[in-house]
């Protein structure tokens, strides 16, 4: 079972993925942990992010797919994979769903957590102050993240759509165990 899960940031997809993940005995890639695993081995994909990130850029799709796909084909024997992170576009879709169906499996579900804008807005406040999260005490990165996410992610959630890729939709401002029923739900049909 291969499941993608979207979400603009602070929609609360990390809480949903570590549930996920233990029901239904999924391995979880995010793309962060697992660049910064190939950085930490020194790989040589993980050499190359760090040149990027060491200058506060974002990886470039192509080393990404590198990396995501080097993952996926030593994971793939498991139970499945939730991707938490990829695609972030529709480039970067149309790589993960050739990788995965050169290997005669699917993309079996798409998770969508929706949340308004304003809502977003208010999380990054609280999480600022909670976490002390530094990333989200300047509404303008936060704002750029959220823009990011609403002009690259949504057109890759609509290519998904379009081949079909049945998505489960839910409003990411609901309580976090409404919004886990409903992903679990709609999960325990491919299961059964």
């Amino acid at each position: 079972m291969n499941i993608v899960i979207f979400g603009p940031p602070l929609a609360g997809k990390g809480t949903q993925c570590k549930r996920i993940i233990n029901d239904f005995e999924l391995t979880h890639l995010s793309t962060g942990d697992v660049l910064r695993d190939e950085q930490a081995q020194k790989t040589e994909l993980g050499i190359k992010a760090s040149e990027y990130s060491n200058k506060g850029l974002l990886a470039p799709d192509e080393l990404v797919a590198q990396i995501v796909e080097k993952f996926y084909h030593s994971n793939k024997l498991n139970k499945g994979i939730l991707f938490d992170g990829y695609p972030r576009n529709t480039e970067q879709a149309k790589h993960l769903i050739n990788v995965i169906e050169k290997d005669k499996s699917k993309i079996d579900r798409i998770i969508y957590l929706k949340v308004p804008k304003e809502e977003l807005l208010n999380r990054a406040i609280k999480r600022a102050k909670e976490e002390n999260r530094t990333d989200d005490k300047d509404s303008k990165i936060v704002q750029t993240r959220i823009n990011e996410f609403e002009n690259l992610t949504i057109p890759a959630i609509k290519f998904m759509n379009n081949l079909g890729i049945e998505t489960i939709e839910i409003d990411g401002s609901l309580p976090i165990e409404d919004i886990y029923k409903t992903i679990k739900s709609g999960l325990e049909l491919l299961v059964k």
